[in-house]
Order: structure tokens, then sequence, then C-alpha cells
């Protein structure tokens, strides 16, 4: 009896560890956008902004603004450098250095990434 009762607890901790597993991997995805990730907001940004798609929030206004200003050399911003730009933020990583200046495509930009899982 109580070797059947090791067996059956055994049983269970190896079903629950496996079923646990199984579900951690089924759900992982990439912490980095890929380049096709980042064309495709950039993509979606430069189209979203000509038909306003998205409203940009107080947080998009301010970090446009330290963008602009970065551009000008006043002060370094999070979130704006080069080409494109490079952040811990994966909803703002590898938006284009241009396109960070404005408000409107880095909410556009930003909702296309966290529609993509990021």
């Amino acid at each position: 009896m109580k070797a059947q009762v090791e067996l059956t607890r055994t049983l269970m901790v190896a079903t629950l560890l496996v079923a646990g597993l199984s579900g951690a991997f089924g759900i992982a995805h990439a912490d980095v956008p890929t380049v096709g990730d980042i064309a495709a907001c950039n993509r979606e940004a430069r189209e979203g902004v000509r038909g306003r798609a998205v409203s940009p929030t107080s947080k998009d206004e301010v970090d446009a603004d330290a963008a602009r200003r970065v551009s000008t050399g006043t002060v370094e911003a999070r979130g704006a450098a080069g080409h494109g730009t490079q952040s811990p933020d994966a909803q703002i990583h590898g938006m284009d250095g241009d396109g960070a200046k404005d408000a409107a495509y880095r909410a556009v930009y930003r909702v296309c990434m966290r529609r993509n899982g990021f």
C-alpha cells in the first residue's frame, strides 16, 4: 500500500512538471524584436502618421520632444539614438530615429510592437 501511494505521488509530480514545462515552452516569445518586426512597425508607423490612426499619449509627447532636443544636441534622451532607436523597451527598440521625434509616429510604432507581442 505504501509503495502504491509513493508511486502515485511520484507520477503526479512528474505529470505536473511535464505540464508546467510544456506550457512554459509553448508560450515563449522573443524578448527582442526581429529585423522584420522593426521594419514592419516602422512602415506601419509611417503610414499611420498620415492617417493619424493612433492618438499619442503624454509619454509619447515627452519622449518625442526629448528626441527632437537630442538632434539639436541639447539633451540626451532615452530611446532616440541614431538611425534606429536603441532601447531596453521592446516597444520602441528599432524605431526610426526621425520618426522618434514625432509623437504620433511613436504611438503607432508602440501599438504595432505591442500587437506583435513586445
